[in-house]
């Protein structure tokens, strides 16, 4: 497939995207009724809010404005702040890549070893203690492990804070339950992507010429179970930001997650916009990114593409 036609494509399903949620925002009804007060608001300050945050006209006409807007560099005014709701974004954005990025590395520091132990002792009592902890792990709510966390380390030993943000300190809680949770899905897959690629032709014609466990291991099962993982890893990244909606909540982290919780609240939609194309935009990005790397890792995809 051309890579122009993959940028067309990853184009239309942003445009899509933010064309869908625009109007499922305004589909709720008037956020300005939903902000002030009607019986202790006259109706001139009421129009006059619609006007600066762009809620004026028909939902088709709003769209032709903020569509207008954003080929232009504007997003809309935050009603929370009366600032530009980009910039408001941009703010939170670095606390949320530390955290995203801390619990990225838990989960595959933690899930590679693991899954692969577990695929290699498939059926032992390793492999069946390891599945049924990341049962335990996928099933339990981030806010439960969050808040059984906040009671082990902070109440009880005094060892970390239970939230804030600016140190180590603060971080360590919030992207332990991140990442253990994801963790938990991941080393379910790395264990399926292994054992698959054990069960392949060429592990079983190196095992029959005589080359060794760990030959085989780096050399055929490695290459061919990274594919799987290559899918996977970039949706549960993407499934951080969602679950960082309740953490940064959880341990008061100044993050984009619990940004989306304010905006929800005060029914900013200007920072829910902006949010939801900005996480748009990185998930299509990273499957772009995916869909190139298939034809790097294997030759095949991009043979059957050119055909």
């Amino acid at each position: 497939m051309p890579l122009l036609f993959r940028l067309l494509r990853a184009f239309v399903s942003l445009w899509v995207i933010v064309t869908l949620v625009f109007v499922a925002l305004r589909a709720t009804g008037d956020p300005i009724l939903a902000i002030f007060n009607p019986d202790d608001t006259t109706k001139e300050a009421l129009d006059a809010y619609r006007e600066q945050w762009g809620y004026t006209g028909t939902i088709l006409q709003q769209y032709l404005a903020y569509v207008n807007n954003i080929f232009h560099g504007a997003f809309g005014i935050s009603n929370m702040s009366n600032r530009d709701a980009l910039d408001v974004v941009l703010e939170r954005l670095p606390a949320t890549l530390l955290l995203v990025g801390c619990s990225t590395f838990l989960m595959i520091a933690i899930g590679l070893p693991v899954g692969a132990f577990a695929a290699l002792d498939n059926g032992g009592r390793l492999d069946r203690t390891i599945m049924s902890l990341s049962t335990v792990g996928f099933a339990l709510p981030n806010f439960v492990l969050g808040l059984a966390l906040i009671l082990l380390l902070s109440v009880n030993l005094h060892l970390l804070p239970s939230n804030g943000y600016g140190s180590i300190e603060n971080l360590i809680m919030p992207a332990l339950t991140i990442g253990l949770a994801k963790a938990a899905i991941f080393t379910r897959f790395v264990r399926s992507a292994v054992l698959d690629a054990l069960r392949l032709p060429c592990v079983t014609s190196a095992r029959a010429r005589g080359l060794g466990e760990f030959k085989i291991f780096t050399n055929h099962v490695i290459p061919n179970a990274l594919l799987p993982l290559v899918t996977i890893t970039p949706l549960l990244v993407g499934a951080m930001i969602a679950a960082g909606s309740v953490v940064e909540s959880v341990f008061g982290w100044p993050g984009v997650g619990r940004l989306i919780v304010d905006s929800v609240a005060q029914r900013d939609l200007a920072v829910l916009q902006v949010i939801i194309m900005m996480v748009a935009f990185l998930m299509i990005a990273t499957n772009l990114i995916v869909d190139l790397a298939y034809a790097k890792l294997d030759p095949r995809t991009a043979l059957a593409q050119n055909h």
